[in-house]
């Protein structure tokens, strides 16, 4: 059995303790948090030990979550890891490249799982999503645009919009471009009375001539979590809240060049016209009635099954920390941007450099 201690007994701490205590292979041992009531009312719930410092849960555990404030993720992380306890924290894993980078060096010196919380990865419709998508998996380029939006939650306060919700399709993209990112222009503003921005527009463009535009907005009327990705075959959307996936492609003849504009005639266009999209374009809407395990998964358990798997075998996790770091370089140069009001070109070799990501 897995002993596992929570660090942080907010919203989303709950629910990994709910995740654990479930899960079969896993013994809860108990919660940190300085906050009483919120630390007390999970240990109550879940039967588990209050502590009242991280250095008194360390020693009786094998593993931790941390769902603490970002602010406080290089503290516990740093502290976590050097005692070579796994650790599976909540995104983003920092809000800079620098601390990210020594996390991810501190878990490999100490020979220790380091997953991060991405849980879109596990959102079953990315994961049927992907399958539709093998041309742009092999390299050819693409056009994305991804929205993210919500209202206010009073959540995440000590990070803006890139780094609370963008980072999500951050992520997500740049596990699925196998090309290096070479340009990044954005702009954003913050309404509420804080230092960080609440909504965000960024363009990145990859070596390979994709093009991907990400916005995110926690200010918003309404709330949305979708991405389009189109390739020269296909276009893919998917809805990761209602968890549906929608392919749209030429048929053959399409594909292979039959219907060239400047081949047809103009009383033959006029014929073709009327129908033309409808009997030469494609669509595919799955959902679950097509594909049951889009709303039979569970993304978090699922999250927490990879991290149980990667501490017992060794493997690295689907997001591990070398996998987060890419999403944390572009996130800090899209603030940057933000903030110097210009484009940047983005040095990918720092990535070879350090030799945590190729």
């Amino acid at each position: 059995m897995l002993k596992l201690g929570i660090i942080g007994a907010g919203r989303l701490g709950s629910f990994h303790a709910d995740k654990a205590a479930s899960h079969e292979a896993v013994e809860l041992v108990g919660v940190f948090d300085p906050f009483e009531p919120a630390r007390k009312n999970l240990a109550q719930k879940y039967h588990i030990q209050e502590y009242l410092t991280v250095e008194e849960l360390i020693p009786t555990v094998d593993a931790v979550v941390i769902a603490s404030p970002t602010l406080l993720h290089y503290k516990l992380g740093e502290i976590c890891l050097k005692n070579s306890l796994h650790v599976l924290m909540e995104k983003p894993m920092c809000s800079s490249w620098d601390n990210a980078q020594k996390l991810v060096e501190i878990a490999q010196q100490n020979g220790v799982i380091f997953q991060i919380g991405h849980v879109e990865a596990f959102n079953p419709a990315w994961c049927v999503a992907q399958e539709e998508l093998q041309e742009v998996k092999n390299g050819s380029p693409a056009i994305i645009d991804a929205v993210r939006t919500s209202g206010y939650t009073f959540r995440s306060t000590d990070i803006g919009t890139v780094f609370d919700m963008m980072i999500h399709d951050l992520d997500l993209v740049l596990s699925l471009i196998p090309s290096p990112v070479v340009w990044v222009n954005a702009a954003g503003f913050n309404t509420l009375n804080s230092p960080h921005e609440d909504v965000a527009d960024a363009q990145i463009r990859f070596e390979n001539g994709t093009i991907a535009r990400f916005y995110s907005s926690r200010i918003a009327s309404d709330t949305a979590r979708e991405m389009r990705i189109t390739s020269m075959s296909c276009s893919v959307t998917i809805d990761f809240a209602t968890r549906t996936v929608k392919k749209y492609q030429p048929d053959k003849l399409v594909l292979q060049g039959i219907f060239n504009p400047e081949h047809v005639s103009p009383d033959s266009a006029a014929k073709l016209a009327p129908n033309f999209m409808k009997e030469h374009f494609l669509i595919t809407e799955l959902t679950s009635e097509t594909v049951p395990t889009l709303t039979a998964v569970d993304a978090l358990a699922k999250e927490m099954d990879d991290f149980v798997e990667s501490v017992q075998t060794g493997r690295q996790p689907r997001v591990s920390g070398c996998r987060a770091l890419r999403a944390i370089a572009v996130a800090e140069t899209i603030v940057e941007s933000i903030r110097k009001k210009t484009p940047i070109h983005f040095d990918s070799q720092k990535f070879k450099e350090t030799g945590l990501i190729t």
